[in-house]
C-alpha cells in the first residue's frame, strides 16, 4: 500500500473509533474471532453491504457498549490471523461463481497500541454467498443464504437478507444502475473478459456484455522523446472510441512503440518549475480513464519494456500520490540535478541528435527523474513496512 493510502487509512480508522459507534461498513472486535464460521459470516455481511467504499473489521477495539476503547493486540495473540489466514479461509469455501471478496490485512499503530484492520474491497460482484453450508460448533453459515449489513446490524446467520437488498446487489452485479460510461470503466478492469485482439481486429468487445465496444482507428506515424528510449524509435498514434451500442461514450489515444511491438495508452505530461528551470516528464494516473485504459492494454502488467528497453514513464495511483511525489522532487531538486543520466537517457539523446530532432522535453531529465522516482517508491515501501 502506498504511503499516502496508508496515512489515509490510519486517519479513517481513527475517525471511526472516535465516532464511538459501529456502522454499515465497519465493525469493531475486541479480540480476533475464535470461530471461523462467525468470521466468514461477518465478512460476507460486510462484502454485501450497500456502502460504496471499502469496509472494515477492526480488531483491538471494544464494543460500542464499552465505549470503543483502544485495547490493541499482541504478537502471537490467540486466533490472530495473517492476511494469508483470512484469504485461505475464503479459498477453502465454495462461493457462488468462484467470486470471492477481496481482502487485505493492514496492521497499524495508534499510539503505543497495534490493531488489525481487515479491509474488504468494494467490488461489483455482489451478492457473495456459499454453495455449501459451513458449520463450526454452534455457528453455521448457510448455503444459498445472502447476508448483508444495514446500519450496525448483520443479517442473522440463520436468516437471509430482505429481498429488496438482494435485488440491489444483483443490479450492481450486472451494472444496471450505472451510467454506460461508468460501466465501461469498470469493464476495462477485466481485460481477460474481452474479445481482445488489438492489431488484428479494429473492434474489441466485451464477451458477456458485447454492447460495450472499443473501436481502434488506423494508427499514424508520430514520434516523441520517449520514442527514442526504445530499440526502434518508430511510433504510431491512434484513437480508441469507447461505445455502448452505437453511442460514443468517450475517446482516448493509444500508441504503438518500438515499431509496433508494444501498445500503450498515451501518457500525460507533468512539469516542474523550480526557479528559472522548467522540466517536463510523462506519467500515468491509474485512477483516471487513461490509466485504466493502460491497464487494459497491458493486461495489468505495467511493464514498459520491449526487447529490453522501455520509456521512463512514472505511475501513480491517484492525483494525491503524484502531488506528494512532486513535492518530494522539488525538495530534492539539487540531488536530482546532480544525478548522472544512465544509458537509456544518454542513448536516447544521441539518437535524437542523429535524427536532427529537438524536443522541449529533455531525455536526460527523464532519465534522472525516473531514477529518483524508483528511489522514492522504494523509500515509501520501506517506510510503510517499518511502520507496520
Amino acid at each position: 500500500m502506498q504511503m499516502s493510502k496508508m496515512n489515509g487509512l490510519v486517519n479513517e480508522i481513527s475517525n471511526l473509533i472516535n465516532s464511538k459507534k459501529e456502522g454499515d461498513y465497519w465493525d469493531f472486535k475486541e479480540v480476533p474471532h475464535d470461530n471461523n464460521a462467525a468470521l466468514l459470516h461477518d465478512i460476507l455481511c460486510l462484502a454485501n453491504c450497500a456502502h460504496s467504499g471499502s469496509r472494515y473489521i477492526i480488531y483491538g477495539i471494544t464494543d460500542p457498549s464499552d465505549g470503543c476503547k483502544l485495547i490493541g493486540l499482541t504478537d502471537g495473540q490467540l486466533n490472530r490471523k495473517t492476511q494469508t489466514g483470512f484469504i485461505d479461509l475464503l479459498r477453502s469455501k465454495k462461493i457462488a461463481g468462484d467470486l470471492r471478496p477481496g481482502l487485505e490485512l493492514q496492521v497499524i499503530k495508534l499510539g503505543q497500541s497495534e490493531i488489525d484492520v481487515l479491509v474488504i474491497a468494494n467490488r461489483p460482484f455482489k451478492p457473495y454467498y456459499l454453495l455449501e453450508s459451513y458449520r463450526v460448533k454452534d455457528k453455521e453459515v448457510r448455503a444459498y443464504h445472502i447476508y448483508t449489513r444495514t446500519g450496525d446490524s448483520n443479517t442473522p446467520i440463520d436468516s437471509s437478507a430482505d429481498i429488496h437488498f438482494v435485488e440491489q446487489m444483483w443490479r450492481q452485479r450486472f451494472g444496471l444502475d450505472l451510467q454506460p460510461a461508468v460501466r465501461m470503466e469498470l469493464l476495462l478492469a477485466e481485460p481477460e473478459n474481452w474479445n481482445k485482439d488489438i492489431g488484428n481486429q479494429s473492434t474489441q468487445f466485451h464477451l458477456t456484455s458485447p454492447e460495450y465496444k472499443i473501436k481502434f482507428s488506423q494508427p499514424e506515424r508520430f514520434d516523441e522523446v520517449f520514442s527514442y528510449f526504445f530499440t526502434n524509435e518508430k511510433s504510431f498514434l491512434g484513437k480508441a472510441v469507447f461505445k455502448y451500442n452505437t453511442t460514443k461514450l468517450f475517446e482516448l489515444e493509444y500508441m504503438y512503440c518500438d515499431e509496433m511491438r508494444i501498445v500503450l495508452s498515451v501518457p500525460e505530461n507533468g512539469y516542474f518549475r523550480v526557479g528559472a528551470q522548467e522540466e517536463w516528464y510523462y506519467f500515468y494516473d491509474l485512477s483516471q480513464q487513461n490509466g485504466r485504459f493502460l491497464e487494459f492494454l497491458c493486461d495489468h502488467k505495467l511493464d514498459f519494456r520491449s526487447r529490453g528497453f522501455g520509456a521512463p514513464f512514472l505511475i501513480f495511483n491517484n492525483e494525491a500520490d503524484r502531488k506528494i511525489f512532486e513535492a518530494s522532487a522539488i525538495e530534492n531538486w539539487e540531488k536530482i540535478n546532480a544525478l548522472e543520466a544512465g544509458f537509456p537517457g544518454t542513448h536516447a539523446l544521441k539518437r535524437i541528435k542523429q535524427a536532427n530532432k529537438s524536443y522541449m522535453t529533455d531525455p536526460l531529465f527523464l532519465d534522472r527523474i525516473h531514477q529518483f522516482y524508483v528511489e522514492w517508491s522504494n523509500f515509501q515501501l520501506i517506510n510503510y513496512f517499518n511502520a507496520t
